[in-house]
């Protein structure tokens, strides 16, 4: 499902969003919940796991365009 032109950038958009979504739910849930001093803490540990995802979805994507093209190709 990769595009001709490059990175899948379909999957690699709906990744995002979701990291977005999850990461927004987590940072307003933990505001709500922590004192003032904790929740420093969350929200350093919350971006940093966001961050580590959004890198890793964009290795798959493009390990999965990258298969494309070598199906692609014939080799």
């Amino acid at each position: 499902m990769a595009s001709d032109d490059g990175l899948d950038s379909a999957r690699f958009g709906r990744l995002l969003l979701l990291i977005g979504f999850v990461t927004t739910v987590s940072l307003l849930t933990s505001a709500r919940i922590l004192p003032n001093d904790l929740f420093s803490v969350a929200v350093v540990a919350i971006g940093s796991i966001a961050l580590v995802t959004a890198i890793t979805g964009f290795l798959i994507a493009a390990g999965a365009t990258y298969d494309d093209q070598v199906a692609g190709s014939g080799r």
